[in-house]
């Protein structure tokens, strides 16, 4: 797994299921940090009542009688957990205490899933998404391996539209529809559990809203878990420790506000365009992992543009020259983009809202980005991205900007411009390469250099807080590290 599978598997990922993929993908790629995630959007939905509590089956697994349970919090959250029956001869393993449980055996597992819907595909690493739909919908399954004990498993999801007691090959689960997810873009709004006491495993499943209930409930019905050892042990899931998710809720807790302020000294490396920088930095060649040290970039041009001639449609999928076809009048100009107000509630007593909305021109951002090798060695599969930073100064700080407040509008979080000007990462670029035909650049010889044009909309009155962060793991939603460090470019219009 590339770190851009991130990016393009998991649309607004939930940050604990983000929080398990960034953990495997930093042990297997070594990369050093990630943006979180941006709030998901969801339009204001009123319900009457959310489910009362209920008590799911219970489970006997080597004399131990074990509960699923959930309960809600608040009016939009639910609380999920797994107990025993609290007999005296039974051991409550929840005095783990958030460490591992010594003696526990834990079996590595492989996951057999048995049904698919009709289309649906493997796409690898526990993900499922439609042939027609690569990488943008589907199902994502994921384990925790309960070091700590069974019971130590306790689960807050939020947002909660419906739940619903489910039961699937003998284990006891739950099913969760969220609030998002109406309108047309794709969203991860279904999230079921199950619990393996068996093998002591809990299985996260998250469903997009391209897949029906009854069919994300006869995808969960059709896992199965089966021990592996010896040479059949690289088939095992790659499971998330509970006792370690434990550790990271409070590294969340003593961050609860991602690096969105920095001084403007922190910004002393911001590159202008024309001026040509290293494309990644390490401290030592074996963190290099990429040959990205050898790479130099140079953004030689920017162009803004209120219609999309400058774009090279051929290069688009079929999801993005539909996309272009809402944005544009017959003649290819770009119409008005629609900017929506919103209020972000807590999801546990409050949902988030538009509290308002107003339509203001937009245009098309056409970057053209050079990558020449520097080095004495030809480079395969060479990864590049571009992230649309926004930025404002304030009080002597660098801040992400979040808008312009319009008259008399009510209090208001962040101003969310709809369609594809909502994406700050690249949504269109002219070379592709690699297995997915993606943001490779499949050959770079020694001394030669690639040209990569990129584009983006973006509403007018933002064309001057425009900064582009071109390193492969930054995030345009907060002042990355490793982007500071490689330097943003100063495209302000």
């Amino acid at each position: 797994m590339k770190i851009e599978d991130l990016r393009q598997n998991f649309p607004e990922m939930p940050a604990d299921l983000r929080q398990m993929v960034e953990d495997e993908v930093h042990r297997q790629i070594r990369t050093v940090s990630q943006g979180r995630r941006r709030k998901h959007m969801a339009k204001k939905t009123i319900i009457a009542a959310l489910a009362a509590a209920m008590l799911l089956g219970t489970t006997v697994f080597a004399g131990i009688l074990y509960k699923m349970r959930t309960e809600p919090v608040g009016k939009y959250a639910v609380n999920t957990s797994i107990s025993t029956d609290g007999s005296d001869t039974i051991r409550d393993d929840a005095t783990a205490g958030g460490q591992p449980q010594e003696g526990l055996d834990i079996p590595d597992v492989r996951m057999a899933v048995s049904y698919l819907p009709e289309g649906m595909v493997d796409t690898g690493s526990g993900k499922y998404s439609y042939a027609d739909n690569l990488y943008k919908g589907g199902v994502s399954i994921a384990f925790y391996r309960m070091d700590t004990g069974d019971t130590q498993f306790e689960m807050l999801t939020t947002d909660v539209r419906e739940s619903e007691n489910i039961r699937v090959d003998g284990h006891e689960g739950v099913y969760f529809l969220l609030h998002g997810g109406e309108g047309e873009e794709v969203s991860f709004n279904q999230r079921v559990y199950v619990a393996y006491t068996d093998m002591h495993y809990v299985m996260e499943m998250y469903a997009a809203s391209d897949v029906t209930k009854e069919e994300v409930l006869k995808i969960a019905e059709g896992v199965r878990l089966e021990p592996v050892s010896g040479e059949n042990a690289q088939d095992a899931v790659h499971a998330y420790n509970w006792s370690e998710h434990l550790a990271s809720r409070g590294e969340v807790a003593d961050d609860q506000n991602p690096s969105v302020s920095i001084p403007r000294s922190a910004m002393e490396n911001t590159h202008t365009i024309g001026e040509s920088f290293a494309a990644a930095y390490a401290e030592s060649p074996e963190d290099d992992w990429m040959g990205l040290g050898n790479v130099e970039i140079k953004v030689t041009d920017v162009q803004v543009s209120d219609n999309i001639s400058l774009l090279d449609q051929s290069v688009l999928d079929s999801d993005g020259k539909a996309q272009l076809q809402k944005e544009t009048d017959a003649s290819g100009k770009l119409l008005p983009v629609r900017i929506d107000y919103v209020r972000y509630g807590d999801g546990i007593n409050s949902l988030n809202e538009v509290v308002g909305s107003r339509e203001v021109p937009q245009k098309l951002v056409y970057v053209t980005v050079e990558y020449t090798n520097t080095g004495s060695g030809a480079l395969d599969e060479v990864l590049f991205f571009g992230n649309l930073m926004k930025i404002e100064e304030r009080d002597g700080q660098m801040a992400l900007y979040k808008g312009r407040a319009p008259e008399g509008s009510a209090a208001w979080d962040e101003a969310v411009p709809a369609g594809a000007a909502h994406f700050a990462e690249m949504w269109y670029y002219d070379v592709h390469g690699g297995e997915r035909h993606n943001n490779y650049i499949t050959n770079l010889e020694a001394g030669r250099t690639a040209t990569v044009h990129m584009a983006w909309l973006v509403p007018e009155e933002e064309l001057g807080y425009l900064y582009l962060d071109l390193c492969t793991y930054g995030s345009a939603y907060e002042f990355a590290e490793g982007s500071l460090a490689v330097g943003y470019v100063d495209i302000r219009q």
